[in-house]
């Protein structure tokens, strides 16, 4: 096996609904150029493709052009406007390309999908153990 295992504990968020909560979540490293931005995001098995909000996007200097905005809903339910770019991203020591959705408001949350990273690493949830688990797969490297 290449890279090995890397766990990232739930983060302990308070939910108006459920009160306490623990939510997945996973340090990634998102790199343009010479800008490195290092954020946790929450791990959306659920979700097609990573997003990350707008500031996160700035601080790596993505430039916006109107000709690439395309609305994208999602489980928020009202359409945001969004840019699709792929970025480099480090989860460990493993450095890949992710297709991202750059989400040109501030108010979504950073959310890991599933598209080009799920194919890269088996992920497990350990809901017990509060723990996310990403183990790379043979063939993704």
């Amino acid at each position: 096996m290449k890279g090995g295992i890397m766990e990232f504990r739930y983060r302990k968020e308070y939910s108006k609904t459920f009160g306490e909560i623990y939510r997945p979540v996973a340090e990634v490293v998102f790199l343009n150029g010479d800008k490195e931005v290092r954020e946790f995001l929450y791990v959306g098995s659920g979700a097609d493709i990573t997003l990350i909000p707008r500031s996160i996007g700035e601080l790596l200097g993505l430039v916006i052009d109107n000709e690439e905005i395309k609305d994208m809903g999602g489980v928020w339910g009202s359409k945001v406007p969004t840019i699709i770019k792929t970025l480099k991203v480090r989860i460990g020591d493993i450095e890949f390309s992710i297709k991202v959705a750059w989400c040109l408001v501030e108010d979504v949350p950073p959310l890991l999908g599933r598209i080009n990273v799920f194919d890269k690493f088996e992920v497990k949830f350990k809901q017990k153990e509060k723990i996310t688990v990403f183990e790379i797969e043979d063939n993704g490297v």
